[in-house]
């Protein structure tokens, strides 16, 4: 169904399934596009249970102008879009376009009148970098701000690179090395169990409960693999136990971490450090230029990160009750994963090695 519902001359319309093997080409025309933006994250999505993807195209004069993916989820009789679903561990979504032939400002009116008359959607949640405040505001979206830590990356200059990272994280570098740690890059999905266990640990550390579940990380790692965007990583001693894992992507010139952790047991060999920055000689070969760290934690400066503060959740409701329901549903998750580690905790030191 193609729908016009102003005068900006903007045609949207959902791809048929005859025309989805087109989605990537179509996705990577446009500069701001990322990995959570190609159909492997979308598919991921959708096996996690996170809703049925739209595959949303913006026309202007016949010529695509942009890209708006997002998952449709029905609760009851209510109808909720999610670009991307909140808690579905990803980073970003929104349009991916080409500013010089639309604003962020006649995408979003338009969208938005298309998903609430055209497709009856109650709530929308859109995150992204690209959409300008007051425009959004106006629209009746209320923000969040998701600031993350990114680091530039120099193509062709490791050293380069490797200067912007503090003392302390070089020196951890070197002190792996000479330790004989061993960092693996893996395909087995016997990674997967291996990482969140760790994952698991890290979070109950923290003081919270993972809210995501092992699925979510089997159904990323599944479809980003097989799209050639994962990086997936381990370190082992030389004994052979393995201490630390990420997995990470590439699209474009981004390299993206999605998820780290480490064995608490092992944690003063360091091996974060030494993990981050083979991916980061691998990010480099592979021509990227920028890295995203996916959040805060002051941890990631030691990279010599900077803070991003451009990118903002924004959410709107056709009823004011279910915004607010909304709210609550977030801090009872907040309150829940807190409770859920405080249980966990004592069961996890009981049964650690000291």
């Amino acid at each position: 169904m193609t729908t016009s519902l102003l005068q900006t001359g903007l045609h949207i319309r959902e791809l048929q399934p005859n025309e989805l093997s087109g989605w990537d080409a179509l996705v990577r025309r446009f500069a701001n596009h990322r990995v959570v933006h190609t159909t492997a994250w979308l598919r991921s999505l959708e096996a996690s249970g996170f809703g049925r993807p739209l595959f949303l195209v913006v026309e202007k004069d016949a010529e695509v102008v942009a890209c708006f993916p997002g998952l449709l989820n029905q609760v009851g009789p209510l109808r909720l879009f999610g670009s991307p679903p909140p808690a579905s561990q990803t980073v970003s979504m929104g349009p991916a376009f080409d500013d010089q032939s639309v604003t962020s400002t006649e995408l979003l009116e338009e969208v938005t009148l298309y998903l609430e008359r055209t497709i009856g959607v109650h709530h929308i949640e859109v995150m992204s970098p690209d959409l300008e405040l007051e425009a959004m505001r106006r629209l009746g979206f209320r923000e969040e701000p998701w600031p993350t830590y990114r680091m530039t990356l120099f193509p062709g200059d490791e050293r380069r690179t490797l200067r912007q990272l503090k003392d302390s994280a070089r020196r951890n570098i070197t002190r792996g090395v000479k330790q004989g740690l061993e960092v693996r890059f893996e395909s087995d999905e016997s990674f997967v169990e291996e990482h969140f266990q760790q994952i698991q640990e890290v979070y109950v550390r923290g003081g919270h409960a993972v809210n995501f579940k092992r699925e979510r990380v089997l159904q990323c790692f599944r479809h980003l693999r097989a799209a050639g965007n994962l990086i997936a990583v381990s370190v082992y001693l030389p004994n052979r136990v393995n201490i630390a894992t990420g997995m990470f992507t590439i699209e474009g010139g981004e390299l993206l971490l999605w998820t780290w952790a480490h064995r608490t047991q092992f944690r003063w060999h360091r091996p974060t450090e030494l993990m981050t920055w083979t991916v980061i000689q691998e990010a480099l070969r592979a021509g990227c230029t920028t890295f995203d760290f996916m959040g805060l934690g002051d941890f990631k400066t030691k990279f010599g990160a900077q803070l991003d503060t451009r990118k903002y959740r924004w959410i709107r409701s056709r009823y004011r009750w279910l915004g607010g329901m909304r709210q609550m549903a977030a801090k009872g998750m907040q309150w829940q994963q807190v409770l859920r580690a405080r249980l966990l905790l004592p069961l996890r030191s009981f049964g650690t090695p000291s």
